[in-house]
């Protein structure tokens, strides 16, 4: 093969990975657009929910203060037997 050839697929080669990474450029905008669509959308439902942990953290509290009466009640009850 003369050095020619060589020369002009290597060319080729040569393009066709700069063609490559044009599309994983055009790729990887697209996704950064959609990622920082999901982080928006993600902030807000964090928003959205933090009210229903501070709901979650006062029925869990409440239902261990009536755990500890009931047990407290118990005990009392054992011993005035």
């Amino acid at each position: 093969m003369s050095d020619d050839k060589k020369l002009e697929r290597i060319e080729i080669k040569i393009d066709n990975i700069t063609g490559h990474l044009g599309s994983i450029d055009n790729t990887l905008t697209a996704q950064h657009v959609t990622l920082k669509e999901h982080m928006r959308r993600t902030a807000l439902l964090e928003k959205e929910i933090a009210p229903i942990k501070k709901h979650v953290n006062m029925v869990q509290g409440a239902i261990a203060l009536i755990t500890l009466l009931a047990t407290i009640i118990a005990i009392v009850g054992v011993l005035k037997k």
